[in-house]
């Protein structure tokens, strides 16, 4: 009795499948999204403020690039001024890349959120196939183009030596 007992309770036991309609709250799905588009917010408002710092240090390296120092004292410190302004520039710039290379991380995460990272991980890869092509065929164009020139390069001198040829009779 007892085996049968524990056999009967073994196979009961078993998953049952189910053709029940589950219902599925996506609200931390939408949470996270937003919760990442405002990550992506904010660090666009950190790169502008960064472009904005950047751009205003390179004016300054362009002034101080064309100013004319009067004296010794000046000339030392337009030197050293100009290794903190190349060490501000460079950070500056560092950090744009750090910040870009976050929002696309995010935008990634986004994507895959969303569903759609495999859709426009193609359409990049296309995009870039198409300018690669039209890139190639300017560049077989151009080609083309002066290789033409030079097989008619001779027909043309000939045209204006005919016409230098005639004007010169009458």
């Amino acid at each position: 009795m007892f085996r049968s007992n524990f056999i009967f309770k073994l196979f009961k036991n078993k998953k049952k499948r189910s053709n029940k309609i589950i219902q599925y709250h996506s609200n931390k799905r939408f949470a996270l999204q937003e919760q990442i588009n405002l990550q992506i917010t904010e660090v666009d408002q950190r790169i502008s403020e960064n472009n904005k710092a950047l751009v205003e240090a390179q004016i300054i390296k362009f002034r101080s690039t064309f100013s004319r120092p009067n004296n010794f004292i000046e000339q030392i410190g337009k030197n050293v001024y100009k290794t903190k302004l190349e060490d501000s520039i460079n950070w500056h710039q560092k950090e744009l890349k750090e910040l870009y290379l976050k929002r696309k991380g995010l935008e990634i995460n986004l994507e895959k959120l969303q569903g759609i990272f495999w859709l426009n991980r193609i359409k990049r890869f296309l995009r870039i196939i198409l300018i690669g092509f039209f890139i190639f065929l300017s560049v077989l164009i151009l080609l083309s183009g002066f290789m033409i020139m030079i097989y008619l390069l001779p027909l043309i001198v000939l045209i204006f030596l005919g016409y230098w040829i005639l004007n010169k009779r009458y």
